[in-house]
């Protein structure tokens, strides 16, 4: 077969020349030797008969309606729906674990606890992240705090949303998200069955976020993202989670709380910018977390 498609390459001079509604063929059309013939043959004279119209065949893609997509028919959406714990290191430019001057937190290590739920062709994501409470040396009053705890003594948790709507038919998602007082534009890209890409421009069309998610079969997502504002790098982040069932979800929330001594008042207490969130933890994830 190899050597047919050679030689037909040969006869077209280009792949591109070579079409053919059957792609596993190519056909060479090669020219035969005129018959001979003593026989007279009566010629007709067709000059007036009209010509035959070329009815002009458009094949087109079929359109496609987001409102009737399915998130859950693509591989990716199906591994990231649930409920997810994660071990997290948020790094700053420097490299070092970053260190905020509004939220005097650790982030070396910390947790994140994740709700993904998918609906028809959108997904709605619900966090809440726990920090440890910064250590004792580095506290320079019992002010170094948010919220009623002690520096030093009290960790605290911030609460983080974000939505998105299917932007074709190929699992692909598009959607807003409100932060630092501006609305960012954020987009989904699948990669084939096991990769994702989470990207989040500033309204000026620059990069603030390139998010990467690694899904191996095996309910464990890996997520690396990169930081930046006006194109100088900013920060980076190491992201490992496993996927858990909402009860352990519930007790895994509970432990770390206790392991981070956060107090009662402060559960779901800020949002991602560090404000009062408003909202209690059953709202905020839409469900009931306790008994």
């Amino acid at each position: 077969m190899a050597w047919r498609i050679f030689l037909a390459l040969i006869a077209c001079g280009s792949i591109a020349a070579c079409n053919s509604d059957n792609n596993n063929s190519v056909k060479v059309n090669t020219p035969t030797d005129p018959v001979q013939s003593e026989a007279v043959v009566e010629q007709v004279d067709n000059s007036d008969a009209a010509e035959p119209e070329l009815e002009e065949v458009t094949r087109s893609e079929p359109e496609c309606d987001v409102e009737t997509v399915n998130l859950l028919d693509f591989v990716p959406w199906q591994r990231e729906e649930g409920w997810w714990v994660g071990e997290y290191t948020f790094l700053g430019a420097d490299g070092n674990p970053n260190v905020s001057a509004s939220w005097p937190y650790r982030y070396d290590h910390y947790r994140g606890f994740i709700h993904l739920e998918v609906i028809g062709n959108s997904i709605k994501q619900r966090n809440v992240f726990l920090y440890p409470a910064k250590a004792a040396a580095e506290c320079e009053s019992d002010q170094d705090v948010v919220g009623a705890g002690v520096c030093g003594d009290n960790g605290n948790e911030k609460v983080f949303s974000a939505d998105q709507t299917a932007s074709d038919c190929e699992g692909n998602l598009a959607g807003p998200f409100e932060a630092f007082g501006m609305t960012l534009s954020t987009t989904t890209t699948l990669i084939g069955d096991d990769t994702v890409l989470y990207q989040v421009r500033l309204p000026d069309g620059s990069f603030t976020q390139n998010q990467l998610t690694t899904l191996p079969p095996n309910n464990t997502r890996v997520r690396t993202a990169q930081g930046f504002f006006m194109g100088a790098p900013t920060y980076a982040s190491y992201y490992r989670e496993r996927k858990v069932t909402q009860e352990e979800f519930v007790q895994l929330l509970e432990e770390t709380r206790q392991e981070y001594n956060i107090l009662e008042t402060d559960y779901c207490g800020y949002d991602s910018g560090g404000s009062p969130s408003g909202v209690t933890c059953d709202e905020h994830f839409g469900v009931t977390l306790g008994e």
